[in-house]
């Protein structure tokens, strides 16, 4: 009984220390209901001092539960910053491909990388349940800002507000919450865009945009970044790739391609704006001559990139221009001894050269003839067999590994009387099989 009583009292702590605010959000709370009263007098809601006055108390509500932290602050100043406050938990978690540990407080959890600095928070009890603190802040500085506060203290509020929303937008994108990254990066971007601070923070609108793009929210991504461009900025081009993808997504293909071409014009050497360009008529079945051109150009600028050399042998293959697509997935391979797609592209390329043979032959009523198509299909289906086992050879995937079987299997059973070569090649990849369905 007595163990239980301890367990019991152990629980009560916990929850009485769940419940309780920080001395840092009381006396916040405490400042806020100070300035807000005084915000309520007529005789001194006139004053631009009461204005900046509140929004300095709706910023200290935001930050009591940070208590001074930032973004990348490593772990050991943290704890030094939170040195009164308890961990009521600590477990390792993976977010976006990354390792974290996120330690547990009351009102928050703070996640730290395997460097140990601050990745990303979120605030669990905030100070005001009822409002948005940063926003009121905000507003209030707007309001003194209507009542012609001096312009070196809305400078430094402005921009107090805007590192704020900065913060707010990292923390939320590291954790893949980009919907709200995306409109705190825009305040951020509002805020030091005041009159008082005047400088246009094009990365934060970027950004703004970015992550809206992210968030698959098109027609807000559109709009932030066309304002951004309208200011010079797109991100190294990087904007019409987005604004592209954007339109893509909203199936409005002849907008993403005016675009992409705009964006090209501009940034011939910007791969994702030709990557995309690529992507995007390769799709659309549109003009192959145009498409090999944007591979030229991308080639040029990353002549070692394998995937590249290998999608200009697909449209080559695609235009049934075989001995130039064979090539070209030749030199991805010495390119890329490892690129496995391009032997596998060559075989079944000579594979489907083969096809088309035997369709041919099977209409062809002349024996001649029959016979002579009949040659070359064979000597295609031959040819085919260095590239599959190639690709069989080099292959990590099991799947890939599997096709490549499959068609080693029956191009060796055709001609597996031929001589024991043939023959053994069929025993092989045929056991291969039997042993992979296993």
């Amino acid at each position: 009984m007595k163990k239980l009583f301890i367990s019991l009292a152990l629980v009560l702590l916990c929850v009485a220390q769940a419940n309780a605010q920080s001395k840092e959000a009381e006396s916040a709370l405490k400042g806020l209901a100070k300035a807000k009263e005084t915000s309520q007098n007529p005789k001194k809601a006139d004053k631009s001092d009461t204005w900046v006055k509140l929004g300095n108390a709706y910023t200290a509500c935001y930050d009591a539960p940070i208590n001074g932290l930032w973004i990348d602050a490593p772990q050991i100043q943290a704890k030094l910053l939170l040195k009164d406050q308890t961990v009521t938990g600590s477990e390792k978690k993976e977010v976006n491909g990354q390792q974290l540990t996120v330690d547990s407080y009351a009102d928050k959890d703070l996640y730290y990388d395997e460097s140990g600095k601050l990745f990303a928070w979120v605030i669990k009890q905030p100070t005001l349940k009822d409002e948005d603190a940063l926003e009121c802040a905000y507003n209030a500085y707007k309001k003194a800002s209507d009542l012609n506060a001096s312009k070196s203290d809305l400078s430094a509020a402005f921009k107090a507000v805007g590192q704020r929303f900065w913060g707010a937008a990292i923390s939320a994108s590291r954790l893949g919450e980009n919907k709200s990254a995306s409109v705190y990066f825009e305040k951020s971007y509002n805020a030091t865009s005041e009159p008082s601070v005047g400088v246009v923070d094009t990365m934060a609108l970027y950004n703004a945009g970015v992550t809206a793009s992210m968030a698959k929210d098109n027609d807000r991504a559109i709009s932030l970044l066309n304002k951004c461009m309208g200011l010079n900025y797109d991100g190294g081009g990087e904007a019409y790739a987005y604004i592209s993808a954007a339109y893509k997504q909203k199936r409005d293909t002849s907008k993403s391609k005016e675009i992409l071409s705009l964006g090209f014009a501009k940034h011939p050497t910007n791969q994702s704006i030709l990557i995309e360009l690529i992507n995007t008529y390769l799709s659309t079945k549109d003009n192959p001559d145009k498409v090999l051109e944007f591979i030229h150009t991308a080639q040029k600028n990353e002549p070692t990139n394998a995937s590249l050399i290998y999608t200009e042998g697909n449209i080559y293959k695609t235009l049934k221009k075989y001995d130039q697509a064979v090539e070209c997935y030749e030199k991805a391979l010495k390119v890329d001894p490892t690129y496995v797609y391009a032997p596998f592209a060559e075989g079944d390329t000579y594979y489907s050269m083969g096809l088309e043979l035997q369709e041919k032959a099977a209409m062809e009523t002349d024996d001649a003839k029959y016979n002579a198509l009949n040659e070359q299909l064979n000597q295609c289906l031959e040819k085919a067999i260095a590239p599959f086992e190639k690709a069989f050879s080099i292959a990590k995937d099991n799947d890939v590994k599997k096709y490549c079987a499959e068609y080693l299997k029956n191009i060796f059973f055709r001609f597996r009387e031929k001589n024991e070569t043939y023959k053994a090649g069929y025993d092989k990849y045929n056991k291969y099989l039997d042993e992979a369905g296993k």
